[in-house]
């Protein structure tokens, strides 16, 4: 979770500091121009205004899903954290990927409409230095240098402000909503025409009045856009997280009052020689100066200067409020984006207080370019962010809707799928030309949908090949809606420019847009060329990584099997020494109870008893504390690189030892038990004796199982033909040789059909084989008609000498 390290209470937000933030953050600019540029002009004022309502209220479903995302989960990263912790890093990525560059692209449209405000209220007094035009717009240095100036100065302010900062964007804020409900209140007492909102809807665009309603309110996203940046840097909320919706719900309920009160102020105050509004709008065109602007207009001819001059501390606290807003809401998205790894580490830092400083002074330092592109570009970028901004609407709604379904709540699933299908509409509505009045984007706009699409591609793309910790890549439908956003936005940018270019096909022919066409062809071209080149790596190294996972997996899977093969036989092994442990026990407490009935004369034949039950006891206790050692071996096993631990053995003793462990149990179950090691030439050899006794209890107690009442179960061991000289690794030294010999060794018992054909499936027959192998011996079984069994190794064997064996004190009792 993102979390501040030493949150300050002092500076912790209270909830009118938040409502602050999102209000300030939803309006700015625009809500001062729309009413001459879009609103009117589309839908009218009743039109507008009833669309705008309506916008409220969808957003307050969307606003409702992620309050509940961010009670749940409390994570200062807001939509991002949200979308990582239910859907995965990948969409994570396209999320936060659609979320910056629509928080950054309001804040840049809020810097530079400064300049825009100072030549409406002040004219050309910024309008120095050097000069130059960028898409028609008139570029001059000195309104570089005080946009720089606003960039800088709420730059450092959101940076080490610090409780200050709240505060003023807290008084900003209510400076804007006061200052439009007042001049709402002074024109609405002020204006000679209080009904002059008829027509309601725009009688000269088209289309039904309901059309028109739906023209605008699939720019809601748009005019709301910034009011869930408190998501952002929740962790420094001052009240519990249950206020957020009814802030939210402030927050709407502002926000309309914010769009709805200037399309009534512009209608109330046109100019005496217009017959109506709409007569007015439709010619904007062939004005100048504040008559250009409707707001402006009314305002100035009914409130004169003094109204003005609360229009324009409205306009300033709006665009300063949504600065600010951004700058911390993009910072606190960059810093949890760098803590994902996907942005450099030193973003991730933030100071005693919890701000994110270095998120700041990146996005600032990134900022300080924008002026330069002039403000029509700007205009072109934010146009596109109802895109952008869906996007993140959409995934929100889809996380509420997966959470939902798994805590059962109905509520919760019905606003989640509602508020992503709505998103859907917000996305595909606006983008599609001419699918509804005045919503078609302008050509540069689609073109730089296409351009973000691609560097998001490009760095998904890096950040997948860099990515060390396996969080990206899991996602197909992820990287295929990040596909269909490339085609789709380079294919509309192309479509646009053909439309734009078809007047000069009927008035100079096609030579004239000949260069045209083959120029966006060209760049369409590379786009898609740039497109299937890094989503083909992309799913590229998907496929080597599924492979490699594969393979991954089947090793798993392999060595959970022989860890539980390992681990069964190891718990069959210790149960018979805790079996062999509890006879002797029984037979030594046996003996010490006749020693006492005797009171104290005890024969000599009773003490070799107890004797003997003692040295079997610590025979089975030294077998059973090795299986607890090869324990923890079990790495060993399931790697395939178990080592052998030769050592001088006497394998005649060993098998008494192992004739010890069983011979209470097969008297229990009067089994006739012999082991004969008589045959033995050279009986000291060189062997794993934890591993040989292993392989003889294993076929043993296999035997120990099947043999019917009052069978016969004999275990031999013998050596084939003379000792010889076997050959060993050649080295330095040259060649050497070990003198060693052949040994079988055979169990041999009687068991009826039925049995022996569940004896090949056995687990300790498996395990035998296993170990067997590991000493590059032979294992075989054979059974006769007469139900006869025989299970045999063969074992090749350096000799020892005598006096290299060791026994244990009980040992050397025997």
């Amino acid at each position: 979770m993102n979390t501040p390290q030493e949150t300050n209470k002092g500076h912790l937000l209270t909830l009118l500091n938040v409502w602050g933030l999102s209000f300030g953050c939803a309006v700015g600019w625009g809500a001062f121009m729309l009413p001459g540029n879009l609103f009117l002009p589309n839908a009218g004022p009743v039109g507008s205004i009833l669309a705008i309502i309506l916008g409220g209220l969808i957003m307050l479903i969307i606003g409702s899903n992620f309050c509940m995302l961010a009670g749940k989960m409390q994570d200062s990263g807001g939509f991002f954290a949200y979308t990582r912790e239910i859907m995965g890093h990948d969409h994570a990525f396209l999320a936060g990927w659609a979320l910056i560059i629509t928080y950054l692209s309001i804040m840049w449209a809020n810097a530079t409409a400064v300049i825009v405000l100072v030549r409406f209220t002040i004219g050309d007094v910024l309008q120095w230095g050097f000069h130059y035009q960028v898409a028609g717009f008139d570029v001059y240095g000195g309104e570089i240098i005080a946009t720089w100036g606003v960039i800088i100065l709420f730059g450092l302010f959101s940076a080490f402000g610090g409780g200050i900062k709240q505060a003023a964007n807290t008084i900003l804020a209510f400076i804007l909503i006061g200052g439009i409900v007042i001049l709402f209140c002074g024109v609405l007492a002020m204006s000679p025409q209080h009904a002059s909102f008829y027509p309601a809807f725009a009688p000269d665009v088209g289309g039904t009045p309901f059309l028109q309603l739906l023209s605008i309110l699939m720019v809601a996203p748009w005019m709301f856009f910034g009011y869930e940046s408190i998501t952002h840097g929740s962790q420094q909320f001052h009240f519990p997280t249950q206020y957020m919706f009814p802030l939210i719900i402030a927050t709407v309920v502002s926000t309309v009052l914010a769009y709805c009160l200037p399309i009534a102020i512009a209608v109330m105050g046109i100019p005496p020689e217009y017959h109506g509004w709409n007569e007015y709008i439709n010619n904007l065109g062939n004005l100048e100066g504040l008559k250009a602007l409707p707001l402006f207009y009314s305002v100035k001819s009914l409130l004169g200067s003094t109204g003005l001059g609360i229009l324009t501390a409205a306009i300033l606290a709006g665009i300063l409020t949504g600065i600010i807003g951004l700058y911390r809401g993009a910072s606190y998205l960059l810093q949890a984006m760098a803590q994902d790894n996907l942005l450099p580490a030193a973003i991730a830092e933030e100071t005693k207080d919890g701000t994110p400083r270095n998120a700041i002074i990146s996005i600032m330092i990134v900022s300080l370019l924008i002026p330069l592109l002039g403000r029509t570009a700007i205009v072109w970028l934010v146009d596109a962010i109802t895109i952008s901004g869906s996007i993140a609407y959409a995934y929100v709604s889809l996380c509420r809707y997966r959470e939902a379904t798994v805590s059962k709540d109905s509520a919760g699933k019905f606003l989640g799928i509602t508020g992503f299908i709505i998103s859907i509409f917000f996305f595909f509505c606006p983008i599609i030309p001419n699918l509804l009045i005045g919503t078609t984007l302008n050509t540069e706009s689609y073109l730089l949908l296409a351009v973000w699409s691609i560097i998001g591609l490009i760095y998904y793309w890096y950040i997948f090949k860099h990515d060390k910790h396996d969080h990206f890549g899991k996602s197909f439908s992820m990287c295929t809606v990040l596909l269909f956003l490339n085609f789709f936005t380079s294919s509309l940018w192309l479509r646009q420019m053909m439309v734009t270019k078809l007047p000069l096909l009927r008035q100079s022919g096609y030579a004239a847009i000949h260069e045209v066409l083959n120029t966006s062809s060209i760049i369409q071209i590379v786009i898609i060329i740039l497109i299937l080149v890094f989503m083909g790596d992309i799913f590229t190294i998907m496929r080597q990584r599924e492979y490699q996972l594969n393979i991954k997996v089947q090793e798993e899977q392999h060595t959970s099997q022989v860890r539980n093969s390992f681990l069964i036989g190891m718990t069959h092994d210790i149960g018979l020494m805790m079996q062999s442990i509890m006879s002797y026990v029984r037979l030594a407490r046996n003996t010490g109870k006749e020693y006492e009935t005797i009171k104290g004369n005890c024969p000599q034949d009773r003490l070799d008893s107890l004797w003997q039950a003692l040295r079997h006891t610590d025979s089975v206790s030294h077998y059973f504390l090795n299986l607890v050692r090869e324990m923890g071996l079990v790495e060993q096993i399931t790697s395939n690189h178990l080592v052998l631990y030769p050592r001088a053995t006497d394998i005649h003793y060993s098998l008494q030892q192992v004739k010890n462990i069983f011979v209470i149990q097969m008297q229990d179950k009067n089994l006739d038990f012999q082991v004969d090691s008589s045959q033995l030439d050279n009986s000291y050899v060189y062997c794993d004796e934890n591993r040989i006794q292993r392989m003889l209890l294993n076929l043993i107690s296999l035997a120990y199982d099947v043999s019917p009442m009052g069978g016969k179960i004999s275990v031999s061991v013998t050596q084939k033909g003379f000792a010889h000289r076997r050959l060993e690794n050649k080295g330095e030294l040259g060649v050497s040789s070990r003198l060693c010999a052949d040994y079988e060794l055979k169990v041999n018992f009687t068991a009826d059909k039925e049995r022996m054909d569940k004896l090949s499936m056995d687990q300790r027959i498996s395990i035998t084989k296993h170990l067997v192998n590991l000493m590059e011996g032979a294992f075989s079984i054979e059974s006769s008609p007469a139900a006869q069994t025989e299970m045999s190794i063969q074992l090749t064997l350096n000799l020892a000498k005598q006096s290299a064996v060791s026994y244990t004190k009980y040992e050397s009792m025997a």
